[in-house]
């Protein structure tokens, strides 16, 4: 004896069967003696021994049944398809077989290492793990606003023009319909408008614009 040693058994589906309920107290425990003999042998869910169905004869010695009251009961059974019968006229339980077939596939799946279902979801990466350990912690103001840096890449309140600034010395909110951002100027424009100044007194020291020698500009700095 191979099958099944033990199995959850559902009282409230076999309460609730209407098939079931409309049969005899003795063909209802007529039943339950050939699903033992059902779930105790290959295949799991069949009333066969080795694959072979059984004749009235042997079930009732089997089931402990007179041979004389099998054959009604029986009748009774399949005639309220409590069970149902293969093409080689073997009798099985639509329940069991169900369940033992879903056996069959969790215990492949099993040495397969799990459902393979499951495994075809997408890992987490690495960066969603870095989040979901710290938390998912939210950015700063500045990385979340892009109007917080300006386009030369350095943040806005720090090089705002003083139009940008109310009278108590405040930053402003926000910027005007009409009006455009500019750049702030640096120490090298300042450096480059002195050297404009130099050239041109030395310009006209020398009573005419086109000679002299002109100090060289410095580059102007340029947003990366």
């Amino acid at each position: 004896m191979s099958g099944t040693i033990w199995s959850k058994f559902f009282w409230s589906d076999w309460e609730s069967d209407p098939n079931l309920r409309l049969c005899s107290l003795a063909a209802q425990g007529l039943w339950m003696r050939m699903l033992c003999i059902a779930a105790a042998h290959e295949p799991v869910g069949y009333v066969a021994i080795a694959g072979k169905g059984l004749d009235e004869a042997a079930l009732a010695r089997l089931s402990g049944c007179p041979e004389a009251e099998l054959g009604a009961l029986l009748g009774e059974l399949e005639q309220n398809r409590v069970f149902s019968r293969d093409r080689h006229g073997r009798i099985y339980s639509r329940r069991m077989t169900a369940d033992a077939r879903k056996a069959r596939v969790a215990r492949r799946n099993g040495l397969k290492g799990g459902n393979p279902g499951l495994s075809k979801q997408r890992a987490f990466s690495a960066s969603d793990k870095r989040r979901a350990r710290a938390g998912d912690k939210p950015q700063s103001p500045d990385s979340q606003s892009p109007r917080a840096i300006d386009p030369s890449g350095e943040k806005a309140p720090a090089f705002s023009s003083r139009a940008s600034r109310d009278g108590n010395g405040k930053a402003a909110s926000g910027l005007s319909s009409g009006q455009k951002w500019h750049r702030r100027k640096t120490h090298v424009d300042a450096a480059n408008a002195i050297i404009e100044e130099i050239n041109d007194r030395s310009r006209i020291a020398a009573g005419s614009e086109g000679s002299g020698r002109d100090v060289q500009l410095l580059p102007a700095i340029r947003a990366g």
